[in-house]
């Protein structure tokens, strides 16, 4: 990895008086909503340690940055401005796919995010000497698909519900995060005995979506699923498919991949989110959750709006344990190879970090994939039946 000169001294442990951080994230755009509590629980980590008395007797200091709707030219010009302020991490929830571990790849400091993106862990694994600061503290997308494939199918049985077929439609946006996951989804589906009927893919930004709508009625799926990261294009999709099919019915389950953990996607969607299904990779279910829940209350006056209020915590956690074990900022490969031996239990579950790519390996006893249903406006885990805090309903367009 390139050696970057800063213009200040970073001699051990007594270089610059403060520590910086960089935290690239999407403060504006159609992600803001999850990149505010990203930047609020970065915050509240930062103002935490610094009143225990810092990180190796150092103050701390937060160097936001906001990389959008994920744009490559937005995530460059962030990435050349914290590196020219001396960072001495990079820490993000998400920051982009690919684009962000390339940046923070040319340089020597750890860079730790949650993006779930084989683009950036292959990086790792086809070119470690280059990518090897960079760490993936969760499972990628594929794992979606793996994980939709083997459990969607039982939620019938749980229902007491008989699907009409096994007919399952597919629609995707054409980006990496959603199309490796479905695709996976579908390959596993179809040696099940599962037949695709519908298999859509659409650019960001559909805002009418009666003609796949009108698709679904002709093909009769008993399986809807949905693949798209943006929350404005996925609450548009219900909204019309209640339009469509919710005083004449669809025998259907209707299944979407992370999306409605988006805060923005509850307001959005309103009553027309009642018993959607759908999963994230990455939760709060660590033992400290109900603890960190509080301290946040007391500091913003108000409950976590999203995963990543939580899961980003894990990554400055991690970041902190490696660097005091290390006992300097600056010794980054030094730090690197901590993180790489890392088992740390966080909000988000055990992260081990498989030694090949460098992204937490998944697991119910690692970092889980847990399952939700929106009932009554809100996020409800309905499996594993480890961390389940209701049970399943039927969903209205069911009749």
């Amino acid at each position: 990895m390139l050696f970057v000169a800063f213009g200040v001294a970073l001699s051990g442990c007594g270089g610059k008086d403060e520590i910086l951080i960089g935290a690239p994230m999407p403060l504006t755009g159609p992600y803001a909503s999850d990149g505010e509590q990203m930047s609020m629980a970065l915050e509240m980590a930062v103002a935490e340690k610094n009143a225990e008395g810092g990180l190796l007797g150092r103050q701390i200091r937060l160097v936001t940055g906001d990389v959008g709707a994920l744009e490559a030219e937005k995530i460059k010009a962030v990435g050349e401005r914290m590196v020219g302020e001396g960072v001495d991490v990079v820490i993000t929830g998400y920051a982009d796919s690919g684009v962000d571990a390339r940046v923070f790849g040319e340089y020597d400091m750890p860079y730790l995010h949650a993006d779930a993106m084989t683009m950036d862990t292959e990086l790792v694994a086809l070119d470690p000497e280059k990518y090897g600061n960079v760490f993936q503290y969760c499972p990628s997308e594929v794992s979606y698909g793996i994980d939709t494939a083997a459990n969607l199918f039982k939620i019938p049985e749980e229902l007491d519900w008989t699907p009409p077929n096994n007919k399952i439609a597919i629609v995707k946006v054409d980006y990496s995060y959603n199309v490796l996951a479905a695709d996976k989804f579908a390959e596993l589906a179809v040696e099940q005995g599962y037949e695709i009927v519908v298999d859509e893919i659409t650019q960001f930004g559909v805002v009418e979506w009666d003609p796949i709508l009108a698709k679904i009625e002709q093909a009769q799926p008993a399986y809807v699923t949905f693949w798209n990261l943006d929350p404005t294009d996925a609450s548009r999709f219900m909204i019309q498919f209640n339009e469509k099919f919710g005083e004449q019915g669809l025998n259907a389950l209707v299944f979407m991949q992370f999306t409605p953990s988006i805060p923005e996607f509850l307001t959005l969607t309103g009553d027309s989110a009642e018993g959607l299904l759908w999963t994230a990779s990455i939760n709060p279910v660590g033992d400290g959750v109900a603890d960190y829940r509080q301290r946040w209350i007391d500091r913003f006056g108000d409950d976590p709006k999203s995963i990543y209020s939580y899961v980003t915590r894990d990554g400055f956690d991690i970041w902190v344990n490696a660097v005091e074990e290390a006992g300097c900022v600056d010794c980054y490969e030094q730090i690197i190879e901590i993180i790489r031996q890392t088992n740390y239990t966080g909000l988000s579950g055990t992260h081990q970090f498989n030694p090949t790519d460098q992204q937490s390996l998944y697991g119910e006893d690692l970092i889980p994939t847990l399952w939700y249903q929106i009932q009554d406006g809100k996020n409800v885990v309905v499996g594993p039946s480890k961390y389940t805090e209701g049970d399943l309903v039927l969903p209205p367009w069911i009749k």
